[in-house]
């Protein structure tokens, strides 16, 4: 599955709809599903909000195979420093944001992020074997 969005908050809804259906068709378990639509989720509402192109698209591409379910979001920003904490680290939930990171590091088993000049990709991979 690859789609593109309109940089919005709004177009959240439409990438979790499609992605959910195109992961379900693929006889997902409802969990797997669960899980992963929560971390694209996560990982396209942080692109949205440090998107610095306001008309670059946001880019998803979803691949399915016997051994994982990977997911990349795409974006025109300049993204963000990513590091790993090890052990996981809660963060405050009393902040108004800073979970997404932790959320995505949580519900997936692979999570990376380059960034640069053409923009931002983060990659996450749920092991299904």
């Amino acid at each position: 599955m690859e789609t593109a969005y309109p940089p919005r908050g709004a177009s959240a809804a439409q990438m979790r709809q499609a992605l959910r259906a195109y992961l379900s068709q693929r006889a997902l378990d409802a969990n797997v599903v669960y899980d992963v639509v929560l971390a694209a989720d996560e990982a396209f509402i942080n692109a949205v909000s440090h998107a610095d192109a306001a008309d670059d698209p946001i880019r998803v591409t979803a691949r399915v195979s016997e051994s994982e379910a990977s997911i990349e979001i795409r974006d025109g920003g300049g993204g963000f420093a990513f590091r790993r904490s090890d052990p996981p680290s809660v963060p405050d939930v009393r902040r108004a944001n800073g979970r997404g990171v932790f959320l995505m590091e949580s519900l997936m088993d692979e999570v990376s992020v380059r960034s640069g000049r053409r923009g931002t990709i983060v990659r996450m991979v749920r092991h299904l074997a």
